[in-house]
């Protein structure tokens, strides 16, 4: 599969000239994974840290050492002030993001950049306004790249290979895609993968490359079957409290401005492609044999893919939105972001 190049932000050259001395707010960092996870590494560190060197250390942020809440809680731990700061998944909380999900939908390319900024972009134009996070402080969004079919035993060359097989499936739509081919769909929490493959529960999941790194599942799963574009993708966003956001100067709130919007989706971005480009070479080196999707795949991802639009369209009218609209103002800013 034709590679996309690696986005990168310079964080750090953003920050400009700090603002005059003034009162320091810490905002409490919840985050269901671990610190020392490859996406808190390369995306949200690196990101507290250049605010907090922009602000001259006033605005600060304290890494809690566990999450206070499951990851789906995590926004309303946020507007409810028992976190200051967490990410979400707006796969999480479904119903209340169901506008978003066109950004799950396969075929949104190999590059995290493009598809994140398509989704600032979108997000900006359609659906600033209605509300979506009131209560909170909206950062930015951005999604975590291409997701594809990894199997314990043989690759996926045609949709027979999945009949009868057992899946670990995330969101909507791998849950559409599976079921469509003739496996069966195993709703587990993520943090069950290696489990439920080391123990021959399931016969295969559907991950972006960097969560196969991550959970610890490379020698479970040799075999890689990478659909073009992605057979899936999800839709992240960072938030902050709207009650200590507003309380800073006018003079902070300048000096974040530069690390906020289509700036942070950029930087989120190419976060995960540095993260996916990681995983796919350590499992590379383990052993996996990657194969491109073969037609047969490509062609029922499509079928699904049809469908889903056609159920966003309506869904989408009763949000009292252009679905339609939606879904080719994101196509043409991809092409727009890729130079296309």
């Amino acid at each position: 599969m034709k590679r996309i190049a690696v986005a990168t932000v310079a964080l750090t050259a953003l920050s400009g000239t700090a603002p005059a001395m003034g009162a320091e707010t810490v905002f409490n960092w919840s985050s269901f994974i671990p610190w020392v996870h490859p996406v808190n590494k390369a995306l949200y560190i690196p990101w507290i840290e250049a605010v907090e060197k922009a602000t001259e250390g006033r605005v600060k942020f304290n890494r809690l050492p566990k999450p206070v809440t499951a990851p789906r809680g995590h926004h309303d731990a946020v507007r409810t002030g028992q976190a200051d700061a967490a990410f979400m998944v707006h796969g999480y909380l479904a119903k209340r993001f169901a506008a978003y999900q066109f950004a799950s939908f396969p075929f949104l390319g190999d590059d995290a950049v493009i598809a994140s900024v398509a989704l600032q972009r979108t997000h900006d134009k359609f659906f600033a306004g209605k509300g979506y996070y009131k209560g909170v402080k909206l950062v930015g969004l951005h999604t975590h790249g291409p997701g594809h079919f990894y199997m314990r035993t043989k690759h996926v060359t045609t949709p027979a290979d999945l009949k009868g097989v057992k899946i670990r499936t995330g969101g909507p739509v791998p849950l559409a895609m599976v079921e469509h081919m003739g496996a069966v769909s195993v709703r587990q929490p993520v943090t069950k993968a290696y489990e439920l493959l080391a123990q021959g529960v399931v016969d295969g999941i559907t991950f972006p490359w960097e969560s196969v790194t991550s959970f610890r599942i490379t020698k479970l799963v040799p075999f890689a079957t990478e659909v073009p574009g992605g057979l899936y993708s999800a839709s992240m966003y960072l938030i902050l409290s709207e009650k200590k956001y507003d309380g800073l100067s006018d003079a902070d709130k300048k000096a974040m401005a530069p690390f906020m919007g289509e700036n942070y989706s950029r930087h989120a971005g190419a976060a995960w492609n540095k993260v996916n480009a990681r995983g796919r070479a350590v499992a590379l080196k383990a052993g996996s044999k990657i194969i491109d999707a073969p037609a047969p795949v490509v062609a029922a991802v499509k079928q699904v893919n049809d469908r889903l639009e056609k159920a966003y369209i309506a869904d989408a009218a009763k949000l009292g939105l252009d679905g339609a609209a939606v879904l080719g103002y994101f196509r043409a800013q991809a092409k727009a972001v890729a130079g296309k």
